[in-house]
């Protein structure tokens, strides 16, 4: 019998455009042109590859050439508005927050850098929501979740559509919700926290979906996946050269090296996490010991480069005003690459890490198809 395959796709802004590349070349080895994947979920802007795939899956062929042409086409205007006018209102806001924010009743309320409005209009004229329950009712496809993290609780809340026989499920800091995806759970799944504005969903505000996203598989799992692939976007490091970087001499950092850190802490850690957990957990089950377990084998599959460094002549491809913003708090051509990375929605950096993403699958074709018993 089939098993039900599961697509995983977390964060990292414009990292994202690796994973585009890789279900490119996914398609290209398995050759379906319908049923390639059942289940797709993601976090941030893997939320919106995965939104985009679930609403095209009926053709994957098409649907994965007509996202690699919207990653072409993206430019930072695209995303956010960078008017000087509206960067300027912001940064006043910002500062008015700073200086008399104490002297008001209700402090300061400005909570994002970036006004994403062009995003939302981009998502809302690309992406057909309609057509997700379509092919779920003709089972084109079993189910689609992305990943929030609501603001007021601080818990991960999952919106998923998917086939009547799925169940909503609970943990402590995380809980489920039937509900047809929408914009709104759209752009709450990839608001970066500080960059992009919170999202109001009902009467709660939401953002990016792997802040409080720990195991990322998770919500493949519940909605009926039976094999996984994974695609993550970090590079991984050499521990000798991590230590050597720890130990060697660094004068002190700039802000954008520090959000740098910690957005790679959210966007990119619980991936490798969950995975190396699930296999440990197959490697008991095989060993004998299930404990009410079964075994989801896991493929992952992630760069051959480091993404951050990728962006070094970057810089200068950038519309001023982004460049003005960045250079604020520290991004330079050495410095704040991490960051960089994540807010660099161009092609002059999307087109390589496609590139970059189908050349490290195809050269993984056997490995792909052996896994999904082709």
């Amino acid at each position: 019998m089939k098993k039900n395959l599961g697509l995983v796709m977390t964060g990292g802004g414009a990292r994202a455009a690796y994973q585009v590349g890789v279900v490119r070349a996914i398609y290209e080895i398995l050759k379906k042109d319908t049923g390639l994947f059942d289940v797709i979920t993601g976090n941030s802007a893997g939320a919106i590859n995965s939104t985009y795939l679930a609403a095209n899956a009926r053709d994957w062929d098409v649907a994965t050439a007509n996202l690699i042409s919207l990653w072409k086409r993206i430019k930072p205007q695209n995303v956010y508005d960078l008017r000087a006018r509206t960067i300027s209102e912001l940064g006043m806001k910002w500062l008015g927050g700073a200086v008399f924010g104490g002297m008001t009743t209700t402090g300061s309320h400005i909570n994002h850098l970036l006004d994403t409005a062009p995003l939302r209009k981009l998502l809302s004229r690309e992406i057909d929501f309609n057509h997700i329950q379509q092919n779920i009712k003709d089972n084109t496809l079993r189910g689609v979740a992305l990943s929030t993290t609501n603001y007021n609780s601080g818990s991960n809340v999952v919106y998923f559509q998917g086939a009547l026989d799925i169940e909503n499920w609970a943990r402590s800091d995380r809980f489920s919700i039937r509900e047809d995806i929408n914009i709104d759970q759209l752009m709450a799944s990839s608001a970066i926290p500080f960059f992009f504005p919170p999202i109001q969903v009902g009467d709660s505000y939401y953002g990016d979906g792997c802040v409080r996203q720990t195991t990322p598989l998770s919500p493949a799992i519940h909605l009926g996946a039976e094999k996984i692939i994974a695609i993550g976007v970090r590079y991984p490091h050499n521990q000798a050269r991590m230590q050597d970087l720890a130990l060697s001499p660094f004068k002190n950092p700039t802000i954008g090296q520090i959000t740098g850190v910690m957005m790679n802490a959210v966007f990119l850690d619980s991936l490798e996490a969950d995975v190396e957990r699930m296999m440990k957990i197959n490697s008991l089950i095989k060993e004998g010991h299930r404990d009410g377990f079964k075994a989801i084998p896991i493929l992952m599959l992630r760069p051959s480069r480091d993404l951050g460094k990728m962006t070094e002549k970057l810089n200068e491809e950038l519309p001023a005003t982004l460049r003005y913003l960045l250079k604020g708090i520290g991004v330079t051509e050495h410095e704040g690459l991490d960051l960089l990375s994540y807010l660099a929605f161009d092609q002059s950096y999307t087109v390589p890490l496609m590139d970059l993403g189908y050349e490290d699958t195809i050269k993984r074709s056997s490995e792909i198809q052996d896994f999904n018993g082709v």
